[in-house]
């Protein structure tokens, strides 16, 4: 939990200089985009792919897996995570926003991208007892409004509908 708090942190302290520089180059590339026809967003999303997807992936797994090389990760992941929600804020969404707001939840969520990514693509429930630090992170993340509204309606419902259950 040490872990993701450094990230949130850090992510607070880029945002003073990332959201300024976020309008400017959504904009000039969201206009390349478009006279490319859309052609533009696959190398990004390849770059996004290659360079944070799979790592932050693989080395979320590493910590989860393998718990006394978790400092030496943290310091490999708190890196990767901050630099890649940065690269993420920086590109255009062309009105992907969900999308782009999974791409942030991969990174913000480190070191349980593992699995967030398992949640993800499984479209797996949220589960109480396994899952209790990455809802604490949804909750503590959830500061902006499309992050919160996109997990509430893809996670955290199912928490409520869990709870209702298990009270009857």
């Amino acid at each position: 939990m040490i872990t993701n708090k450094i990230i949130d942190i850090l992510l607070t302290i880029t945002a003073w200089a990332v959201v300024p520089l976020q309008l400017i180059t959504t904009f000039v590339l969201g206009i390349l985009v478009n006279l490319t026809f859309g052609l533009l967003l696959w190398p990004f999303s390849l770059v996004w792919m290659v360079l944070f997807l799979g790592p932050l992936i693989g080395v979320s797994y590493v910590w989860e897996r393998v718990p006394f090389t978790r400092l030496f990760v943290s310091m490999l992941g708190i890196p990767l995570a901050v630099i890649g929600d940065i690269y993420v804020s920086l590109i255009p969404s062309m009105g992907e926003t969900d999308s782009r707001i999974v791409k942030m939840l991969y990174c913000q969520t480190f070191p349980y991208t593992w699995r967030f990514h398992q949640l993800h693509i499984h479209s797996q429930q949220l589960n109480i007892d396994s899952d209790d630090d990455l809802i604490t992170i949804f909750k503590r993340i959830s500061k902006d409004f499309a992050i919160r509204e996109y997990v509430i309606r893809h996670y955290l419902k199912v928490l409520s509908e869990e709870n209702t259950i298990n009270k009857a």
